[in-house]
Formats: C-alpha cells, sequence, structure tokens
C-alpha cells in the first residue's frame, strides 16, 4: 500500500473547503485508487470501491475502527462541497459536492464511492499538478496539515526547488482555510492552526517546515520549507504527465539494446489502452500501480530501477490480462 499515490490539479490544493481529519483522508485515499491518465472517464472509471479490511491496511487501523470512521465520514462528506477561485476572467468562483453517491455492501463489507462528474478536471488528465505517496500524509492528526502539505507541494513544484520561503498574508491564508471569523488574534491562530501544523509535517512527512511572521501586529506568515526526498518529489512532481512524443522507427532501433525490458513497457502501455476502451477492468491499484510504471519508465528510459518485489507485482498484473 505504500505504492499509493495521490495526484490532484493545482487548483485543488489552493482551493477553499473544510474537511474533517478524517474525511480528509478518505478522500485521499480514494484518490489514489483512481487512475489519473484516463482522458474521458466514465462513472465506472471515477467510481472506487475497497473494502473496510483493504481500508483498515491503508490507514493502519484495526478493522472496526475502520467501518466506524468510514460510515461517519462518508455520510458527512455527502454534504461537502469545494470553492474554486478564479482571480480573473468571466467565472468568479465555482462550487462542486467532492462525491455524489455512497454505497455500504452488507455482503461484501465493502464501501463504493463515485466522484462527482464536475471534480473531472481536477483529478484526470492533469497538465500542472502535484504528486505524492499517501504515506506522507496518513499519520497526519490536524485536518489542516494535510491543506498546507499540497499547498507547499505547489509552491515548490512550480519554483522547480526542494527548498524556498513562501510567503502570505494571514488574511489570504485564513482564507483559502475557510477561517476567516476565527483567530481574530496571532496567538491563537498559532496555538490552534501554526504549530499543530509544524508538528505533523516536521513528524510525519517528508517536509521539515518552519514558520515564522511578519508586521506589528503580525500581518504575513513566511513558511520556510524544504523536502527531504528532492529527487524524487521535485523531479517527478515538475514533469509533464502527459506521454512524450512518440518515437520514429530509426529511434526505436537505435535504442532497442539499451531496453532490455520494451516487453514490459509494451505490456503496461497495451494494458492501459485496454482498460481505457472498457475492454478490461483494473482493480484501482492496478492502475495506479501501472499508471506510476509507465510514468518512471519514461522518465528513466528504462525498467532498470525496478525493484525485485515491483517487477513480481508487474509481471504478475500483466500475466492476469494476457499481456506478458
Amino acid at each position: 500500500m505504500s505504492e499509493l499515490v495521490v495526484f490532484k490539479a493545482n487548483e485543488l490544493a489552493v482551493s477553499r473547503y473544510d474537511l474533517t481529519e478524517h474525511e480528509t483522508k478518505l478522500i485521499l485515499c480514494c484518490v489514489a485508487l483512481l487512475n489519473p491518465t484516463i482522458e474521458k472517464p466514465t462513472i465506472e472509471q471515477r467510481t472506487v470501491t475497497f473494502t473496510y479490511q483493504q481500508y483498515a491496511q491503508m490507514m493502519e487501523l484495526s478493522a472496526d475502527n475502520a467501518y466506524h470512521r468510514l460510515n461517519k465520514a462518508t455520510s458527512e462528506l455527502m454534504t461537502r462541497t469545494v470553492e474554486i477561485i478564479y482571480p480573473t476572467g468571466d467565472i468568479s468562483k465555482r462550487i462542486f459536492q467532492w462525491v455524489n453517491y455512497a454505497e455500504f455492501n452488507r455482503k461484501t463489507q465493502s464501501l463504493e464511492l463515485v466522484f462527482s462528474e464536475y471534480i473531472i478536471p481536477y483529478l484526470f488528465q492533469l497538465k500542472k499538478f502535484i504528486k505524492y505517496n499517501l504515506e506522507h500524509v496518513k499519520a497526519f492528526e490536524n485536518k489542516y496539515s494535510m491543506r498546507i502539505y499540497e499547498w507547499l507541494l505547489k509552491e515548490l513544484t512550480q519554483r522547480k526547488t526542494h527548498t524556498a520561503n513562501i510567503e502570505i498574508s494571514i488574511t489570504d491564508f485564513k482564507f483559502m482555510l475557510m477561517l476567516e471569523n476565527n483567530y481574530p488574534e496571532f496567538k491563537e491562530l498559532n496555538r490552534w492552526v501554526l504549530k499543530p501544523i509544524t508538528k505533523d509535517l516536521n513528524t510525519y512527512s517528508n517536509m521539515k517546515l518552519v514558520i515564522e511572521k511578519r508586521g506589528r501586529p503580525a500581518d504575513t506568515l513566511i513558511f520556510q520549507v524544504e523536502l527531504d526526498k528532492q529527487i524524487d518529489l521535485v523531479t517527478e512532481l515538475a514533469k509533464d504527465p502527459s506521454p512524450p512524443p512518440e518515437k520514429t522507427h530509426s529511434n526505436t532501433v537505435r535504442n532497442q539494446e539499451k531496453k532490455p525490458n520494451d516487453r514490459l513497457i509494451d505490456g503496461v502501455k497495451k494494458t492501459l489502452l485496454q482498460a481505457s476502451e472498457a475492454k478490461i477492468q483494473l482493480t484501482g491499484f492496478e492502475a495506479k500501480f501501472l499508471a506510476d510504471m509507465q510514468e518512471k519508465y519514461n522518465l528513466n528510459g528504462s525498467f532498470s530501477w525496478l525493484t525485485a518485489k515491483q517487477e513480481m507485482t508487474l509481471e504478475k498484473i500483466l500475466s492476469k490480462y494476457g499481456n506478458t
């Protein structure tokens, strides 16, 4: 489960919404089970299904605790909305739901969630996006920590750096978190929001953070942030998610000796194509795993980086759909 990766459009990283800690984690888990490479996802392709036991494993919970959290978080999630603000243009704001259907199955002990059709542009075929491993955020204890982690990641990605001082006015910061009417004094904002965020990111994530203030009274926040894994999360996040241009025949022949695992990448591409054409139905994990394999292959030009476990998993999936 450590291979589950979250993809989100940059707009979602700075959108306005108010979710509890458990609602946020449920959304992230569901997003990580989607296949973001699909161009025009059908209802089935924006539907995620998992058992309570699988959710317990993903989030490291007991099975009973997982069900109760899912039950409460899902019921509340059905009423939650996302606000995306557009500073220029004819459209000033869009508001839509995260999900618009949920189903608990007593026989299979599973939950099915369907993402809203209006959120499709922010979760599929992304051009400007953030990407991170679910492992980096699932232990957060404060509901605002996930929001700030994603916002900082977006800023670092856009700047193509692993370390930066990122400034934001306290007014804009509170607006983003829907806290306009809360914490009028900085000491309260610091105690209940900033310190818990700093603790979460420094304790559980791959990000190190120090927050300073400026002004008398304080009117600006300065986030001094650094990613631990520079290559993994800056190089990969900054690259274009679209596939590279097709190679000419001469280039293919010239590079054959450098790519001994062409059979595997051909199988990956064929399997993803079959899934996009609804000829086969991949599980959420299979779709995410294959998409991640293709993306990393495009970056490295080979599968030389594959671990034994990853290669075994890849072979197993391709064999399952007859593409070895």
